[in-house]
């Protein structure tokens, strides 16, 4: 006697449907959309902290003034290829422990249609007179 075989379990899906692959696919471009328009923004910022932050450094530049001072901040910028910030963005402060250098600017980079990202940075340093 021949005896019909059994039919298996019905087939379950396994992992993500295309539905769910699309997703994931445009969430990571959107991610890295919008991390290729904010990085370059960072790391100016960083490179211009790492500039003021060694200022203190320079007992000289502070010696000469205001106008010295961002006149070395200004040749910094430039050595170091930093574009979307100038001279304009810092301000320099009396106080009784010498001159508070600030720092103070915004960055808005377009990302899709008509959505954009404001970035806003602040540092300040505090530079000694001798």
């Amino acid at each position: 006697m021949i005896r019909a075989r059994a039919h298996p379990a019905p087939y379950r899906q396994r992992g993500m449907g295309l539905g769910a692959v699309l997703i994931v696919i445009v969430l990571v471009v959107f991610f890295v959309r919008v991390a290729i328009a904010m990085v370059p923004a960072y790391a100016g910022y960083w490179q211009v902290r790492s500039i003021m932050d060694r200022m203190p450094e320079k007992p000289e530049v502070i010696a000469k003034g205001p106008r010295s001072i961002l006149q070395s901040l200004g040749m910094q910028l430039n050595i170091n290829n930093v574009g979307n910030i100038s001279r304009k963005d810092f301000k320099l402060e009396r106080v009784d422990d010498g001159l508070n250098l600030m720092l103070s600017y915004q960055v808005r980079e377009h990302l899709i249609a008509n959505v954009d990202v404001v970035m806003t940075f602040d540092h300040e340093v505090l530079l000694e007179t001798p």
